[in-house]
């Protein structure tokens, strides 16, 4: 089993955004896919930017997105083109988990138009019908669904309980392979139905975060998020929980490899170990 790490697009926040200490100036936020070459198919988590993210945020109330969130994507740098550079189709891709429903995780969605969708219904549900301020708030773009994304959504609460210990942070993972190699695992506070997903590949154990963190030194160094993320955070005291979890867990299992979405070291980190590069350093150690 093979994974690619791709970044997708990018959009730019001050750096203490992601991280208290991390100073005014403007940084990249980088939009990770990992594809999951899987013998049972092509696992996607998450689906990273696309043009039509910038189409979306160029109309009403959305322009306050696109002007809070600049994006910043090329055809040739979505999930679907970079694919394709790997001989990969849209319809090899058979799964996709969805760790929230924010643009940057889930703009290329419509590019694959075969894959089931791990995603809590209710979640769909609530984007669909959100209108106005409230939408703004919780940084939906609704054009961004498929037509057909009620028909296709798995609710992970649907899956076999995975037999793996990721306690603190959960104890309910969710087998998303027959071979239990790949699971779905609850981070909840950044949004209600945030996931990470856990791949293992034999060799090296990921834990993919999403946004349950911006910046690996959240969890190595407590470094948070500026307070003013707690605005549009959907459960802070949640959030800081899950946060805490993760420390924990990473003391106990420093062989797990944690990568958040937003952090380009880890990302770097993470592709090193997945090439068996033995100088990699641990992202938590970057200033």
């Amino acid at each position: 089993m093979r994974v690619d790490l791709l970044t997708c697009g990018w959009t730019t926040h001050p750096g203490a955004v992601a991280r208290r200490g991390g100073g005014l100036r403007s940084v990249r936020f980088p939009a990770l896919v990992a594809a999951v070459h899987h013998p049972t198919g092509v696992i996607l988590y998450d689906t990273g930017y696309a043009p039509r993210v910038q189409r979306a945020v160029g109309r009403g109330v959305d322009r306050v997105y696109g002007g809070l969130l600049p994006v910043h994507v090329t055809p040739q740098e979505t999930a679907l083109a970079q694919l394709a550079a790997l001989g990969v189709a849209a319809v090899d891709v058979t799964t996709i988990v969805l760790s929230h429903l924010h643009a940057d995780h889930l703009g290329g969605l419509h590019d694959f138009p075969a894959a089931r969708i791990v995603l809590d219904p209710a979640a769909v549900t609530a984007m669909r019908t959100a209108r106005g301020l409230d939408r703004l708030s919780r940084g939906w773009l609704p054009a961004l669904l498929p037509e057909d994304v009620t028909d296709r959504v798995l609710d992970p609460a649907d899956l076999p309980r995975a037999d793996v210990d990721l306690r603190p942070v959960t104890a309910h993972a969710r087998v998303l392979t027959p071979e239990a190699d790949v699971a779905v695992v609850p981070l909840p506070g950044h949004s209600d139905e945030h996931l990470g997903l856990l791949v293992r590949t034999g060799g090296t154990d990921l834990l993919l975060l999403g946004d349950a963190v911006w910046h690996t030194r959240a969890v190595t160094h407590g470094e948070l998020p500026h307070p003013v993320v707690s605005l549009i955070t959907r459960d802070w005291a949640g959030y800081r929980r899950t946060v805490a979890d993760l420390a924990r867990l990473h003391r106990a299992r420093p062989d797990l490899v944690l990568v958040p979405s937003h952090d380009t070291d880890a990302i770097a980190a993470a592709r090193a170990r997945l090439e068996g590069d033995p100088a990699t350093i641990d992202p938590g150690d970057h200033p």
